[in-house]
């Protein structure tokens, strides 16, 4: 496939794609697809070599900065949602993954932006005293769990309008509880937080969605996978877990910090609910943890 194939594919996708240059310490902008366009109202002229965090207007958060810029040093994938700005001075929910590109010498180029506009929660009445939901969780940067719920209602809607399929993944770290109480729990939340970024590092696709419900437990969704695709993938993030090569001496599994993952899918029909094949992920990961952990099922 040459560049201007390339290019065409990128220019046609229906997420807002953007690449920054990682050799200049202020990552200016080199390429920004028609959807990124779209979504922001900027044209590619106003944009090319200036930092994105011109989006962030007067409301920045350092905090997620500050998680962006170690994760990206770290060489790892990045999930964030901030409120940005469009040109004409409307406020949007920017939900992105960033993606470190390498060249041949295995050396950060580039770094690819995956961008989409994330629904806001409907606001409610002033009576119904309801707090907001909170989108981020804390210990590991993923989506909270509640936030993922939405999402997962959004796009399960869209997969019953337009027959496609969609993936649910249940995850747990196995023996979390002796890691716990052989290294303490502050090593045990470093896991965790490993962990967090290893799997959504395999959930790459701006569509794609990682959360974490509770201690090592994550759930994570990816619409388009069929169920043979998604097992791969489930398989996939067992493997590049294994190949962290955690010690782990009093794992009953193997010397090694490793998990277990469900995997459910389906084209959703009309009548469907998420909550089933969330149940079935779920079932699908005591499958695997009674059938010898370490792997997907």
């Amino acid at each position: 496939m040459n560049d201007d194939h390339f290019r065409l594919l990128l220019d046609v996708a229906p997420v807002g794609v953007v690449l920054v240059d990682a050799r200049n310490p202020e990552w200016p902008l080199v390429y920004a697809n028609p959807g990124f366009l779209a979504m922001t109202g900027y044209c590619l002229e106003e944009l090319l070599g200036k930092n994105l965090r011109m989006l962030q207007g007067d409301d920045p958060d350092p905090e997620a900065r500050r998680r962006l810029r170690e994760q990206l040093s770290r060489g790892e994938s990045c999930h964030l949602v901030l409120r940005n700005y469009r040109k004409d001075g409307s406020a949007f929910l920017n939900e992105f993954s960033i993606v470190p590109v390498r060249d041949a010498s295995g050396q950060i180029t580039h770094y690819a932006g995956y961008h989409r506009e994330a629904a806001e929660r409907a606001r409610p009445e002033p009576r119904a005293a309801q707090a907001p939901v909170t989108r981020e969780d804390r210990l590991t940067g993923l989506l909270s769990y509640s936030y993922l719920e939405e999402l997962l209602r959004r796009d399960w809607a869209i997969a019953q309008r337009e027959h496609l399929s969609i993936a649910i993944f249940a995850i747990d770290i196995d023996a979390l509880e002796m890691y716990n109480a052989t290294f303490g729990r502050a090593a045990g939340d470093s896991i965790i937080r490993r962990l967090a970024h290893c799997i959504s590092g395999c959930l790459r696709r701006a569509s794609d969605a990682t959360a974490r419900v509770d201690g090592g437990t994550m759930i994570a969704f990816a619409p388009g996978l069929n169920v043979e695709q998604a097992l791969r993938l489930g398989q996939t993030m067992t493997e590049r877990v294994r190949d962290l090569r955690i010690h782990h001496p009093r794992s009953s599994v193997l010397r090694y910090v490793s998990i277990s993952v469900g995997v459910a899918a389906a084209t959703p029909e009309p009548a469907d609910s998420p909550t089933v094949l969330l149940q079935r992920a779920r079932q699908q990961l005591e499958l695997a943890k009674k059938s010898g952990r370490n792997h997907a099922a």
